[in-house]
């Protein structure tokens, strides 16, 4: 740290600040780090753990990186946290509890700096209130702060927008069994047909491998003379969506002609893919950046704001190719 101040014309303060993750000046940022290729310099993260008893590592648990949300999400995380010096561990729990389980073990004894959540399982009596933790979409306990998307508001958008284009039967389609986020997206949806006389039914494929078979059936089981006895279907995920919508196509329903289709998370596979699915938007980087953010203040041990631990974010309605303009 000597030598990389005297080469930059800095102060020893400063590049402690630098290496640990604070603010500096940008002019003074510029010249560390221009110091520290010219003596490549590479900092030793184990003994810097020693150090201050905490590492620059996060760790982010979620249950998949198998679907376009939590991918995005997880890049939007990543990227956050590199603002900050901070490094992300991707922890995929397959939303299998046991695994969960061993990445919070290892987030406490490893001397992490913290954890970001998305786990759906009840891991509150495993997670040590000291440790640096925010959850999304699901409340751990009263010890951390939550960020979740406005589901009930998104559920009350699908129903609202099929409504808006004309739908007059509408169908909410998800999988068995519903809970958490899901069961405030469905009852937003329900409250909507409700309050507006619109009819609608509810279809749940059953907890299966092949769950899709379940939704072909149905289709099957609703068309008369090749007219699918709903003109609207609204999911709680665009996987879901998607798979039903294929599925219409399969049995030569027009979509979005005949039947329209809004899912709900609308996150791209690639920055420039344009939007197929109709759905309902979460800004996955406003989630990151107010989940970095939360996270931060706890390493700078202030206190949490208790009566303010949940953090909703609105949701928007992005149009696709599913749905009439």
């Amino acid at each position: 740290m000597n030598d990389v101040a005297s080469l930059a014309g800095v102060s020893r303060g400063s590049v402690s600040n630098y290496i640990n993750g604070r603010p500096n000046r940008p002019e003074i940022k510029h010249k560390i780090e221009q110091a520290i290729r010219d003596l490549n310099y590479i900092p030793n993260a184990t003994a810097r753990a020693l150090k201050t008893n905490r590492s620059n590592y996060v760790v982010f648990i979620l249950p998949t990186v198998n679907t376009p949300f939590f991918s995005e999400l997880s890049y939007f995380i990543q990227i956050e946290l590199n603002k900050f010096g901070y490094k992300m561990i991707l922890c995929n729990s397959n939303s299998n509890y046991q695994e969960e389980i061993e990445y919070i073990e290892m987030a406490n004894t490893q001397k992490v700096a913290g954890v970001i959540t998305m786990s759906y399982s009840d891991i509150s009596e495993l997670v040590a209130p000291s440790i640096p933790l925010v959850a999304i979409e699901k409340k751990i306990s009263n010890h951390f702060p939550t960020i979740v998307s406005d589901n009930y508001a998104g559920g009350r958008l699908g129903a609202e927008q099929l409504h808006k284009r004309g739908a007059k039967k509408l169908l909410f389609v998800s999988k068995a069994p519903i809970k958490d986020v899901s069961e405030k997206r469905r009852q937003g949806f329900i409250d909507y047909c409700q309050e507006n006389n619109l009819r609608y039914d509810i279809m749940l494929a059953e907890d299966k491998r092949d769950f899709s078979s379940d939704y072909d059936h149905f289709i099957d089981n609703h068309l008369i003379n090749g007219k699918f006895q709903f003109d609207g279907v609204f999911s709680d995920t665009d996987e879901y969506a998607s798979d039903f919508w294929h599925l219409l196509v399969k049995h030569q329903v027009l979509v979005p002609k005949d039947v329209q289709i809004i899912g709900f998370d609308a996150a791209k596979i690639y920055p420039r893919q344009p939007i197929f699915l109709s759905a309902i938007r979460q800004s996955t980087e406003k989630m990151a950046e107010i989940a970095v953010q939360k996270l931060l203040t706890q390493f700078k041990s202030e206190k949490i704001d208790k009566d303010n631990l949940i953090t909703i974010l609105p949701v928007s309605y992005t149009q696709g190719i599913t749905t009439k303009s």
